[in-house]
Formats: C-alpha cells, structure tokens, sequence
C-alpha cells in the first residue's frame, strides 16, 4: 500500500526493525526488537547463560558451554578466577565451567589462538548440544567428558 508520498506504508501489526521505522504498535516492537538484540550480543559475547538467569529464564543445559564458544580470553580467565555462575545453576556446574574454561585457555598459544579453538571445535560443539533433546539431562560430567573428547579427537598435539 503506498501512502501520500509515493513511498510503502507500513501496515499494522507489521515487525518493523528498521532504523527510523515506526509502526502503531512501536513500543511492544521497540521491546521486542531490543530483547532479539540484547539475547544476541549475549549470545555472540558468550554471556548468554548469564543474560537469561539474570531475565529469570531457565538457563538450558547448551548455554553453558556458550562462555567458551564466544567468550573473549579474559572473560573466560575471569571465569577460572572467580567461578561466578548464574543463581539457578548448581556448585558443580560451576566447577565444571571453571575447569573446562582453565582446559581452553591451557591449549592456546600464539600458534594455536583461542579463536581458532572455538571456530574449529568450541563453537560447532555448542550448535550440536542446543540441536540435542538429550542434553537437557546431561550431568556436568557428561558435559565435562564431551568437550575433552572434542578437544582430544579434533586437536593434534606435539607433546
């Protein structure tokens, strides 16, 4: 539909994101387009386990190993420092990250850079736990077990 200018009308109801885009409902929009955003940058900055607890969502199993599928190295170093995990998440989980997190960083070197460990094996291994209903009842061993078995089996060491 074209309005007095010549140029589309938005249509009611219609998502519109764009920069300058208004629409009758643009609040409800505005709050949902910000949220896409925000879980985003969560998710891309590896916080996102973090950024749903503190919403009060339940935090799936998968989420935990997004810190070291997109955290940068002093995130993740933060992390073995003061294990801080999100209040729905028990001791162990927190255990588990930290070690995991401390197993990460150990393999990386300036030949061998964090960003090449979460491209090759970190990040396909995270999209493979949030595509699996079985994970949802995985213990933090078992989370444990799979990513040394990743790193082991996708990494070839010199020692």
């Amino acid at each position: 539909m074209k309005g007095a200018d010549g140029q589309t009308a938005p249509v009611a109801g219609a998502p519109l994101c764009g920069k300058g885009e208004r629409s009758v409902q643009n609040s409800e929009q505005d709050t949902a387009c910000g949220t896409i955003a925000l879980e985003c940058e969560a998710f891309l900055g590896g916080t996102l386990a973090e950024y749903w607890d503190d919403k009060g969502m339940e935090v799936p199993v998968w989420t935990y190993m997004n810190l070291l599928a997109h955290g940068d190295a002093r995130r993740i170093g933060e992390c073995v420092l003061r294990p801080h995990w999100p209040r729905q998440a028990s001791r162990s989980w927190r255990v588990a990250r930290s070690y995991l997190a401390f197993e990460v960083l150990d393999l990386t070197d300036l030949e061998f850079t964090l960003a090449d460990l979460q491209a090759s094996v970190l990040i396909p291994l995270e999209l493979e736990m949030a595509a699996r209903a079985d994970v949802a009842d995985w213990t933090p061993r078992q989370w444990v077990d799979l990513v040394e078995d990743a790193l082991r089996n996708n990494l070839c060491f010199d020692q």
